[in-house]
């Protein structure tokens, strides 16, 4: 497949042959005019230029890397995961969603290490507490930009202006007690800072581990 670019509307896309018109807007034609001043039409699509192809390849690797991060949100109600580990694991989510796949599987690889000796589970203990609270406080600082740039605070409100996949739209996944869950009350930071990383560091469960593996499997190259 080639990318093309249309110059009645400039969206760049990926075809195996040139089309006659823009699948975005429908030009056929465009109006240019030469050194004299003439006028006439010219077909509105083009092979793309180098750098417009890198762009379009950018914003292509940018969609599958945000489509694979919505799946695996999805795909966390097929393990059997304690709370906190759930919320971990959307923060985690979160915080690799836009890092490339190479850097990701390091870390992944880094929370899966063997732990042989105490020495060996100390150094794993605190590299993994470290990345969840680094995770936790990207989570907190992406909601608190979000609620500045819609000006509001309630998460659902938030939620509803932004992109799904935003901090807001998983903070309205976390779990909640069944006194919240009856007052209708929307999570909120006392959530977010509620995630206890011990039990989640030190006895991570068996469908934490394998949705850790999944991922990592998925990601490495």
């Amino acid at each position: 497949m080639a990318y093309f670019t249309c110059d009645a509307c400039h969206y760049i896309f990926r075809s195996d042959d040139i089309p006659s018109s823009c699948p975005g807007c429908g030009a056929s034609s465009v109006v240019a005019r030469n050194d004299t001043g003439r006028k006439f039409q010219v077909p509105a699509i083009r092979l793309s230029t180098e750098a417009e192809m890198e762009q379009g390849r950018l914003a292509d690797q940018a969609e599958s890397s945000h489509k694979s991060f919505l799946e695996r949100v999805r795909g966390l109600s097929g393990y059997t995961l304690s709370d906190d580990e759930y919320h971990m694991a959307l923060m985690l989510l979160f915080y690799f969603k836009s890092t490339p796949e190479e850097f990701t599987a390091k870390y992944l690889d880094d929370l899966l290490h063997g732990k042989n000796s105490y020495f060996e589970s100390r150094i794993a203990e605190t590299s993994a507490r470290n990345l969840y609270t680094q995770a936790q406080k990207h989570f907190v600082s992406e909601l608190g930009r979000e609620r500045r740039e819609t000006g509001c605070n309630d998460a659902a409100e938030v939620a509803s202006y932004t992109e799904k996949g935003s901090a807001a739209s998983l903070l309205l996944l976390f779990r909640q007690n069944d006194t919240d869950r009856i007052l209708w009350k929307t999570p909120n930071l006392t959530n977010i800072r509620s995630v206890k990383f011990d039990p989640v560091v030190k006895e991570p469960g068996e469908d934490y581990v394998r949705f850790l593996m999944d991922w990592h499997n998925s990601v490495r190259r």
